[in-house]
């Protein structure tokens, strides 16, 4: 049985306890047991069945492989696990209430943890969602097209792809991720008359790591290498310059440009020792 302590948390827009995903809707629902300590009258301020309640909080329990209720005369409570997966979403839900914060997608995130204390790192999806709404001051992207679309961008690292299978790599069965720099891998597919197919594509690069396990192959970025198992087969293509690009913030007024290349400079062994290839 695992335990969950607060290092195995990371805040997006979901919660993410070691790549498993809690939604905002069974946080939301775990929140609503602790104050009312009943599944029924946390499915009537929902509006949804109490079958449904329970269905999602055993689902829960089953991703996770933690105990997260249990019955008591006082009612319905929750275990450790859940507190803390409780305490983690209030205290997200009142920083993001409150002010601005810094969004990064999941790779310029890697880059972001070292450059800031407190980040939150999601798909690009909900960073663009986050970053419409107004409630970002700094925003990193992963892919260089969306960093000129949405506004001035900082390069703050130069990543590239490797070729990333559990056995042989199969251009024909390839994982992508959305809103991602994999554009760059298949043009330059393309351009070197590779035949390929794109079998699956989501939304998180780790979740896409889990899935090598089911055969697929995939163009992983240099920087995630170090969550790949050690007996996967990694290659560089003989088109690994080609694959470089870009990690870039924008910084939305909130930072001097001078400022953060001081940042950048003092920062830049460990950006290195990420396995990004640092740009000043």
């Amino acid at each position: 049985m695992n335990t969950l302590s607060e290092s195995d948390l990371s805040v997006t827009l979901n919660i993410n306890y070691r790549g498993k995903q809690i939604t905002k809707t069974q946080a939301e629902i775990l929140k609503l047991v602790s104050e009312t300590k009943s599944q029924n009258k946390v499915a009537e301020i929902l509006g949804i069945p109490p079958s449904t309640v329970n269905i999602q909080i055993k689902r829960l329990e089953n991703k996770l492989d933690l105990k997260l209720i249990h019955s008591s005369p006082a009612g319905t409570m929750l275990s450790d696990d859940a507190e803390r997966i409780v305490s983690f979403y209030n205290a997200y839900l009142e920083r993001t209430s409150k002010e601005k914060f810094i969004a990064c997608g999941f790779i310029s995130g890697e880059v972001g943890r070292l450059l800031f204390d407190d980040v939150l790192v999601s798909s690009f999806s909900n960073v663009l969602k986050l970053y419409k709404s107004n409630l970002t001051s700094i925003v990193g992207i992963d892919d260089p097209y969306w960093s000129y679309r949405l506004g001035d961008p900082v390069p703050v690292a130069y990543d590239h792809f490797v070729m990333v299978s559990r056995d042989r790599f199969d251009f024909k069965n390839l994982l992508g991720v959305n809103y991602s720099a994999h554009r760059i891998v298949w043009k330059t597919l393309k351009n070197e008359k590779i035949d390929f197919k794109v079998s699956k594509v989501v939304k998180n690069p780790f979740y896409a790591i889990d899935l090598l396990e089911e055969g697929y192959s995939m163009f992983l970025n240099t920087c995630l290498l170090r969550y790949v198992k050690k007996d996967y087969l990694i290659e560089t293509p003989d088109y690994y310059d080609k694959t470089r690009h870009t990690v870039n913030f924008i910084l939305n007024n909130s930072i001097l440009e001078d400022d953060f290349e001081e940042l950048l400079y003092k920062k830049e062994k460990e950006i290195k020792s990420a396995g990004f290839e640092p740009v000043l």
